[in-house]
């Protein structure tokens, strides 16, 4: 593959500890970077991910306190060290499960989740 896509649900402000592991088991010395590390160089990395959190909640000010940007540098220093060229990410907010027993938040939710799909496949399309 030339472009990798890490699609996860931000999750205590990161990825989920399963994608952390993968990560750990998957980008090791010598592979991934390192003298003999070179196996990923040149290939593209977006992100693709949610929050359960509404997006105008991450902004300085917000109940995050943070800009959504301020959540990414691993993401940009993994892609760094890799020689992975970091190609940005597509983001959407306001995907809460606690919200699925709402049928209207629901389907707000869905229409949400298939717009963030048609984005993330326009992005990929554009960087092929």
């Amino acid at each position: 593959a030339d472009i990798i896509v890490f699609q996860f649900p931000l999750f205590w402000y990161g990825a989920p500890s399963l994608l952390h592991r993968w990560v750990e088991q998957t980008f090791v010395h010598g592979f991934s970077h390192g003298h003999t590390g070179d196996k990923l160089k040149g290939k593209q990395l977006v992100l693709s991910f949610t929050s359960g959190a509404p997006e105008d909640m991450y902004r300085h000010g917000g109940l995050q306190n943070y800009p959504i940007e301020d959540f990414l540098p691993p993401y940009k220093q993994l892609a760094n060290l890799c020689g992975l060229q970091w190609e940005g990410y597509v983001y959407s907010g306001g995907l809460s499960y606690a919200s699925r027993q709402d049928k209207n938040e629901l389907l707000r939710m869905k229409e949400k989740a298939i717009t963030h799909a048609h984005t993330l496949m326009e992005k990929l399309n554009a960087l092929t």
